[in-house]
This record gives structure tokens, C-alpha cells and sequence, in this order.
């Protein structure tokens, strides 16, 4: 048994959308061996909480369908039935409505279509039946009165055991915008010439239990039912081109889009980051590309490709320069003068984003020349009990994008503050080795 396919399309009828998915049997696996199955609903992103999840499910097999009664009522709708050769579908619809001002008002509905491989067997006179898929489909109106909110991306994620444990979430999951309800059927049925709508009178006798179904239409004459599908298209055309004009809503357009929209702007999204912080990246690039080549601008650029918190130094004022006295503006500049063996402070900050003592130029430019007017050093702290291969693999990634956030005549070096638990070998091999 597996999990063959899981979707969400926004519904020919406006303000609902209809989840889907499709399980495939194998060997003597039978319809009642398929294992319970949890659809979960939200609007943004994925990031369902970790506790309180009643306001977010949309649907569970195990308390489906719920027991009517209260405000809830509960009713099966005409199935269909279909045979193709040696395939018979067998399909069931069970709809649940709640009431609303005295009003039942569709709350969910729920479509199985099983199908079944059956052979006739003349020895013993009868069909065999072998189940081969069941799909289910969920049609979601939203907990508002109206349906769900027009425009607005819904993000459905799946949950069953027949997933496998490494497989990607994204194959679980879908998003999906319902069109809003511009009633455009009734705009067709009103253009006709009034003779035609007076002789519409031929209502469809509807059961009781399909008076709160849209399309049940129970109380429209046959010539305006009849128009009523080539209105919802009508709607889902319209409402999907009205929809363009938010594709570029960063807040709220679908994720997928995420990608292109950072393109246009030049930004490399990090694809493995949540959706929030995604949304966050693209909203906030302009602005951290206006800052470019200042020492907040490193901050965050570091701080975004590997998670580490550091620290800028230039390293221009420790460049030794002949005949150098110092500003007699700036009491801090001493000018360049030898090492003051005296000074225990001066000599324990040697190496360190505090160190003040003076070297010859370095005409180097590898990642033990530091000292140079064009050089800045970037003094990152990993995390403690970081693995190894990780800092270093963080290392060299933020050493192919210094040129993302560093001038063009500017030299940067990235010196690792390794935590104290990395063995010496292993932190000697990160500074100094290529």
C-alpha cells in the first residue's frame, strides 16, 4: 500500500477548494486496511503548531463523518458508478452542513471512489473483486460563513504512516487559492430576453438533504441550471485573472513564487530556511543592499549563510607606518610604535578583534595576510559542540560570498574562533590549512 499522489485545486465553484489524494492497494490489501489519514489546514505557511491543532485540521478518517446532531447534520449525497472493461468505480459522497442563523450552511464534503478489478470466474459462477485504488477527495468552504477567503493561498499538509520517514515534505504537500463568487450565472441568465425567463418555471425536486449543496440549484428553473456551470467557469476564469495582480504580495503570494520574485531582485533565497524567513529575505533584500560593504551589513551576510554570530575588524590601523605619531585630534592614536612588553592587556589581545599592536605590511593575499590597508578580517564564533566537517563546510561557503557583501577593492579574510572543544589539530587545520 502507498501514497500515490496528494494535491489541492481551487473548486469550479468560487471561495472553496477541493483536496485530494490517491491510495494504491497491493497483493490481498483490502479498503479497510488503510490506515487513518489527517489533513491539516493554514493560510502563510506550513509552520502548524505544535499543540492546539483542532483549529488547523481540515480532516480526519477516523472521526469522519462526525455524528450529527446540535448544529451539525450529516447526509449521504447520490454516488455514481462506473465500468470499463474488466474496472468497475464505485464512487460515495457524504456531505456535513452546520447551522448558522437558523440556516444549513455546507461545512465540508467528502468523495470516495473506489475502484475494483473484477473478473468472472465460470467455474464457480461468480466475479472476483480485486481493489486496486481508492481516492479521496475533500471538498473544503472554509470556517467562514461566505467560504473560504477569496485570493488568499491555503496551505495544506498531509499526515499518515504510509509516509515514508526521509521522503521530502513537498510531496505531501499543496497550496491552493479559492476564486471569489462573481455570480456571473446569474449575469448570463439576466442578459437572456425576459420571454425566456418567464417560461423558466420547471424546478428540479430536489431531496431534502441537497438543500444546502450549491450546485443542487433546487429552487432555479432548468434553463438557468442549465447556465449555472458556464457561470462558475465564468467566476474561476475571472477570479484567477484578477488573482495576477497579487503574485507579487511577498506577504502573501504562494511560496512557489518565492523563488522567481527573488531572482528578479538578485537575491540567492535560502531554499532551506522556513517560508516566514523566506518571505523575510525577499522583503528586507533592498534594504540590506543599500547597506553593502558597511560593517552591519557583514553582520547580518554572515550571520544569514552560516548562523554565526562575529565580529568586523579593519585591519588598516594595526599596517605600521614609519614616522607615524598619531592624530593629535584623536587621543586613542598613539601613531606606530613598537610592543609594550609591559602591557599584559595589549599582549593578551594579540590576534583578537581587539588586538592594537602594529605590523609590518603583509603584500600577501592569502588568509594568513592580514595586515593591510585593504584587508578586513571577520572573527566568526561557531556554535558549541558544532561538528567539524560542518564548520568547515560553513567556512568555505562564507568564503565563496565575501564578494555578495565586501567592496570590490576590499580583501576579506574569515578567521575561525573554533569553540574550545574542537581538538587543537582540528582548529589548526581550519586557520591554516587551504
Amino acid at each position: 500500500m502507498r501514497l500515490t499522489e496528494f494535491g489541492a485545486d481551487a473548486d469550479l465553484v468560487g471561495q472553496r477548494v477541493k483536496v485530494a489524494w490517491e491510495i494504491a492497494l497491493e497483493g490481498d490489501e483490502g479498503f479497510g486496511d488503510i490506515p487513518r489519514v489527517r489533513v491539516r489546514r493554514k493560510a502563510r505557511d506550513f509552520e502548524f503548531p505544535a499543540e492546539n491543532q483542532a483549529p488547523f485540521e481540515l480532516y480526519d478518517s477516523d472521526t469522519f463523518p462526525p455524528a450529527p446532531g446540535g448544529d451539525l447534520a450529516v447526509h449521504d449525497l447520490p454516488g455514481w458508478e462506473l465500468r470499463d472493461g474488466d474496472t468497475r468505480t464505485v464512487a460515495s459522497v457524504i456531505t456535513v452542513a452546520r447551522r448558522v442563523e437558523n440556516k444549513l450552511i455546507e461545512a465540508v464534503r467528502r468523495t470516495v471512489i473506489n475502484t475494483f478489478h473484477q473478473t468472472y470466474d465460470p467455474i464457480t459462477a461468480q466475479f472476483k473483486t480485486k481493489p486496486l485504488t481508492q481516492r479521496v477527495e475533500v471538498l473544503d468552504t472554509g470556517d467562514l460563513l461566505g467560504g473560504l477567503a477569496p485570493g488568499t493561498t491555503y496551505y495544506y499538509e498531509m499526515s499518515c504512516v504510509l509516509i515514508p520517514p526521509n521522503s521530502d515534505p513537498k510531496t505531501y504537500r499543496a497550496t491552493s487559492a479559492p476564486t471569489p463568487v462573481y455570480r456571473l450565472n446569474r449575469t448570463l441568465y439576466d442578459m437572456l430576453p425576459a420571454i425566456y425567463q418567464r417560461h423558466d418555471v420547471v424546478e428540479r425536486r430536489a431531496l431534502p438533504e441537497e438543500e444546502w449543496v450549491p450546485e443542487a440549484s433546487p429552487r432555479s428553473g432548468q434553463l438557468r441550471r442549465f447556465l449555472d456551470p458556464f457561470g462558475a467557469a465564468l467566476d474561476s476564469l475571472r477570479g484567477t485573472a484578477e488573482g495576477v495582480r497579487e503574485l507579487r504580495d511577498v506577504d502573501h503570494t504562494d511560496y512557489r513564487l518565492l523563488p522567481p520574485l527573488a531572482q528578479w531582485i538578485g537575491w540567492d533565497l535560502s531554499r532551506d530556511q522556513t517560508i516566514p524567513i523566506q518571505r523575510h529575505e525577499i522583503k528586507y533584500a533592498p534594504s540590506l543592499y543599500r547597506i553593502t560593504g558597511t560593517i552591519p551589513a557583514c553582520l547580518i551576510w554572515v550571520k544569514r549563510l552560516t548562523g554565526w554570530n562575529c565580529r568586523v575588524k579593519e585591519f588598516f590601523p594595526n599596517v605600521f607606518f614609519s614616522n607615524d605619531m598619531g592624530m593629535l585630534e584623536r587621543p586613542d592614536d598613539v601613531g606606530s610604535r613598537t610592543v609594550d612588553t609591559s602591557n599584559e592587556e595589549l599582549l593578551a589581545n594579540i590576534g583578537t578583534p581587539d588586538d592594537h599592536v602594529d605590523y609590518t605590511y603583509d603584500t600577501g593575499t592569502t588568509d594568513l595576510d592580514w595586515y593591510a590597508y585593504n584587508v578586513v578580517g571577520l572573527y566568526v564564533y561557531p556554535n558549541e559542540n558544532e561538528p567539524a566537517p560542518d564548520i568547515a563546510r560553513k567556512r568555505d561557503k562564507l568564503k565563496r560570498n565575501l564578494s555578495l557583501f565586501m567592496p570590490v577593492n576590499i580583501r576579506g579574510v574569515v578567521i575561525l574562533q573554533a569553540p574550545k572543544l574542537v581538538e587543537a589539530k582540528v582548529v589548526e587545520e581550519f586557520e591554516f590549512g587551504e
